[in-house]
């Protein structure tokens, strides 16, 4: 079990403003539901409410409106050696407060792929996620997303990813985007 205090009006660019008393609050519980082997992964289930902001503007993935929400994360082996895992997300924010109102995706992920095109402890995966924003007019939004993750240095994670992104939520003239990324994350 997992819990979480912090200020809602902080963001990525400054510190916030303690004293202006709003906060984001969360409680998150996870099991392991019917492990195959012992690096089986997590299921989650998190609770959140936020105060909203103090000038009711959007920080982040706030609307900058009070409200609460929930997402759960449904982990299971596919196989019995544990290297495939289906992976089944689903959220819902209620007044207001989310940019989304609901998502949910599926997702399934292979470990130490076979040749060719394996590297040691790499990992590929596809996943489908569809959004529903809150936004007044905005279109449910769907995507298809394809990664391959591997180790670049010891304790150096290396990932591509693809994005064909359909319906932008908040783009009613685009009906199809793509997106592609590098990430590096290190573990210490």
């Amino acid at each position: 079990m997992v819990g979480l205090v912090s200020d809602s009006n902080a963001n990525r660019l400054n510190f916030g403003d303690i004293g202006a008393g709003g906060t984001y609050k969360a409680v998150q519980l996870g099991v392991k539901i019917l492990p195959v082997t012992p690096k089986a992964g997590y299921s989650k289930f998190l609770l959140w409410q936020n105060d909203g902001t103090k000038n009711g503007q959007p920080i982040n993935a706030m609307t900058g409106q009070a409200g609460w929400g929930f997402a759960m994360k449904l982990e299971q082996e596919l196989t019995s050696d544990g290297r495939a895992v289906g992976i089944f997300r689903y959220g819902h924010s209620f007044e207001g407060s989310a940019i989304w109102k609901q998502q949910a995706g599926l997702s399934v992920v292979l470990n130490d792929p076979p040749d060719p095109i394996r590297i040691k402890n790499d990992m590929v995966g596809v996943a489908l996620n569809w959004v529903e924003s809150v936004a007044e007019g905005a279109r449910e939004e769907y995507n298809f997303e394809a990664f391959y993750r591997f180790a670049l240095f010891p304790a150096v994670d290396t990932t591509l990813s693809y994005q064909s992104i359909f319906d932008p939520a908040l783009a009613p003239s685009i009906d199809q985007s793509s997106a592609f990324s590098l990430r590096v994350r290190t573990t210490y």
